[in-house]
C-alpha cells in the first residue's frame, strides 16, 4: 500500500477509511455540503488514493474557490517521491492544448475552424472526404472527422510523411462531423496542419501562445537537460520501467508527447477556471461550449469533454505506456482536480470524478471516457 505524505503509514489512515468511504459511496450519496478548509480537502484525497489499488507514484492537487492542496505518495522511481516540480507524460491531456492553438488561431483569423483540412495537407497528400463533405479543423478537434483512432500498421517511429500517407488512402466509412469517434490521428493531423502553416514546431507553438503567457515552464514536447533530470520513470500496468514516449512519435506528438508537473498543471487549472487575468481568458468560452454527442451521457467540446449533470464538469484524461493523467473541474463552483501518475492505467479518472463530486456536495456523473489504451 502506498506511503502517504505527513501520517507514519498509510495503514493507520486505512483504519479510520471505511466508514468516510460508506458516507462518500454512491449508494449513500456524498455530503451535502462541500467541505471546508484545507486540512478537510487534504483529509479527502487521502482517504480517496488508500480506498484505490496503489499506483507507483501520485501527484495531486485539489483546488476549492481560495484553497489550495497538494498531495504526493509513492515513488518517481529516479529521485524519491514526487513533488511539484516532477515531470510526467500528461498523454491526451496534450490535445486541450492543440485545441487552444486552434481557437487563438481562429479568433485571430489565421486559420478558421471551418477551414477544409486539405487546405494545410503537404503537397501531393490527399484528404479524403465523403461525397464532397469535407473534414474540417473543427472535426478533428471534435473527435468528428470520421477518421480512425490511428495509423494501425507503421514501423515505428512513425514520422509525419507517413501520417499524410496513411490518410491519403484512407476511405472515410461516414460523413464528417456525423459521430464522436475518438481519434488520436485527428488530433495528430489537427497539430501539423497548424504547424505546417505556422512553419512553427508543436513545441514552438504551446510556448508562443500558451505555456509562456500562462507560466507554465516546465510544460513541453521535448524536455531540456534540466527538466529531464526531473522525469519520473515511467511503469507499465504491470509495474514494469517501460521506455519514454510511444510508437506514434513524432507525428503524433499533438495528440499525447507533452510532459507538465503538477505546478503547471494546477496553473492551466487556474486558467480554465478563469482565474489568470490573461488575454486568453477570452477563449474559455469557446473551448468549453460543448459542440456534439460524446456517449450516452456525456459531450465534447474542443479537446475538452463534459457532462452537464447534476452539476457541469469539464474533464480530459491521458494515458501512455508508463503515465496516467486526469484534469476535472467544475466552472461554477471554482473547483478542480489534477492527478498525475507514472504508472500505465492507474485509476487517476475515477479518483478524480470521487473527488469533484465531493467537492461539489452532488453527485457527478462520469461522462464515457475513452477506452483504456489511449496512448498518444
Amino acid at each position: 500500500m502506498l506511503r502517504i505524505a505527513g501520517t507514519p503509514c498509510a495503514t493507520m489512515l486505512a483504519a479510520t477509511a471505511g466508514a468516510m468511504w460508506l458516507l462518500l459511496s454512491p449508494a449513500s450519496g456524498v455530503p451535502s455540503q462541500p467541505p471546508a478548509g484545507s486540512e478537510a480537502l487534504g483529509r479527502i484525497i487521502d482517504e480517496v488514493v488508500t480506498e484505490g489499488p496503489a499506483c507507483a507514484g501520485l501527484a495531486i492537487g485539489v483546488e476549492q474557490r481560495n484553497m489550495r492542496v497538494q498531495r504526493f505518495y509513492g515513488d518517481t522511481g529516479r529521485h524519491g517521491r514526487p513533488n511539484a516540480d516532477s515531470e510526467f507524460e500528461i498523454g491526451s491531456i496534450t490535445k486541450t492544448l492543440t485545441a487552444t492553438v486552434l481557437a487563438y488561431e481562429d479568433q485571430q483569423g489565421a486559420i478558421r475552424m471551418n477551414d477544409p483540412l486539405a487546405h494545410f495537407a503537404p503537397a501531393g497528400m490527399r484528404v479524403p472526404d465523403f461525397y464532397g463533405q469535407q473534414i474540417l479543423m473543427l472535426h478533428l478537434a471534435t473527435h468528428t472527422s470520421g477518421l480512425p483512432r490511428g495509423v494501425p500498421v507503421f514501423n515505428p517511429p512513425l514520422m509525419p510523411e507517413a501520417m499524410w500517407r496513411f490518410v491519403s488512402s484512407y476511405q472515410l466509412q461516414r460523413p464528417p462531423g456525423a459521430q464522436f469517434l475518438y481519434s488520436n490521428l485527428g488530433f495528430a493531423l489537427l497539430a501539423r496542419a497548424i504547424s505546417r502553416r505556422e512553419t512553427l514546431t508543436e513545441d514552438q507553438l504551446y510556448a508562443r501562445i500558451i505555456t509562456q503567457p500562462l507560466g507554465m515552464h516546465d510544460t513541453a514536447i521535448s524536455l531540456s537537460s534540466a527538466q529531464r533530470v526531473r522525469l519520473a520513470q515511467g511503469y507499465g500496468a504491470d509495474g514494469q520501467p517501460v521506455r519514454e514516449g510511444a510508437p506514434g512519435f513524432p507525428a503524433m506528438a499533438g495528440a499525447g508527447a507533452a510532459h507538465s508537473t503538477l505546478n503547471d498543471m494546477m496553473r492551466y487549472l487556474d486558467f480554465q477556471l478563469g482565474r489568470l487575468s490573461v488575454p486568453l481568458t477570452s477563449l474559455l468560452p469557446v473551448l468549453h461550449q460543448p459542440r456534439h454527442a460524446a456517449g450516452p451521457n456525456g459531450r465534447v467540446g474542443l479537446g475538452w469533454q463534459m457532462n452537464q449533470q447534476p452539476v457541469e464538469v469539464i474533464s480530459k484524461g491521458g494515458a501512455t505506456r508508463g503515465f496516467s493523467s486526469f484534469i476535472v473541474f467544475a466552472p461554477a463552483s471554482r473547483s478542480g482536480v489534477v492527478i498525475l501518475s507514472n504508472q500505465a492505467r492507474c485509476p487517476v479518472a475515477k479518483m478524480g470524478f470521487r473527488i469533484i463530486a465531493i467537492l461539489n456536495g452532488s453527485n457527478v456523473n462520469a461522462p464515457e471516457l475513452p477506452a483504456a489504451g489511449d496512448e498518444n
